[in-house]
């Protein structure tokens, strides 16, 4: 792996680190569940990262099935976390949703032990080992549904906010929970390809190792402006919500 592409994700875990802190942080202080939900999960992505970069920034194959597996299963416990905030912030009196949540676990359960069997412990042969699919489902569910239930939410509320019945900042906040979700998305299918690629022993892309470091970036900083938004946002955001402007936002 390039040294610029492994710096782009050494810099995306740092920002999912501050990011669950600064949300932890936060819901200590207003006793909010959905914070404290969504910062257990960026402290997890986070430390997901440090996992699996520490054999790329030491140059050591040395404990390199260790720190892998604990790498994916951090992950695994962050996208439960995620499911578990879309639950809460969206689906929380329908008991529907719960049962989305034990398919989640359940898939990432099985993916594990499928993937113990034929001896992928880290999670890194999509091409021979069947459990990476059925991991890589139940990440990739938790996402999608955050996506949807934000675009859902956002539409809601774009018809209301042109009433007056709805808050700008609130609409907005949909929208960006729909583009979070959409960048996870679009991280796990260039994992996908990551991963055959190394497989098939070419190795990591830099470039594509790259694109995935921006993408958690950008997925950071989509969360963080729909839970502190700076000033600037703010007005940017009701500017665009205003009479004859509705449209544009």
């Amino acid at each position: 792996m390039q040294e610029s592409a492994y710096i782009l994700e050494i810099a995306a875990g740092i920002c999912f680190l501050a990011a669950g802190i600064g949300l932890l942080r936060s819901a200590s202080a207003n006793g909010k569940a959905p914070e404290r939900l969504l910062g257990v999960t960026f402290l997890l992505m986070g430390i997901s990262y440090v996992f699996y970069e520490i054999p790329f920034v030491l140059a050591s194959d040395r404990h390199f099935v260790l720190l892998s597996t604990m790498g994916r299963l951090s992950l695994d416990a962050s996208v439960v976390s995620m499911a578990l905030f879309t639950r809460r912030v969206f689906y929380n009196t329908q008991e529907w949703s719960t049962r989305v949540i034990r398919s989640v676990v359940a898939l990432l359960i099985l993916g594990v032990v499928v993937s113990g069997f034929y001896g992928d412990w880290e999670g890194l042969a999509p091409l021979e080992n069947p459990g990476f699919w059925l991991e890589w489902i139940g990440q990739m569910v938790p996402f999608a549904w955050v996506a949807s239930a934000g675009l859902s939410h956002y539409m809601k509320a774009r018809r209301r906010l042109r009433v007056g019945l709805s808050d700008a900042m609130v609409c907005n906040r949909f929208l960006l929970f729909t583009c979070f979700g959409v960048a996870q998305a679009c991280s796990l299918f260039l994992i996908v390809r990551l991963y055959i690629d190394f497989e098939a022993g070419i190795g990591f892309s830099g470039a594509m190792d790259a694109l995935l470091g921006s993408l958690e970036i950008v997925s950071v900083l989509l969360i963080w402006l729909a839970f502190f938004p700076p000033s600037f946002y703010r007005s940017w955001i009701g500017h665009t919500a205003r009479p004859g402007s509705a449209g544009k936002g």
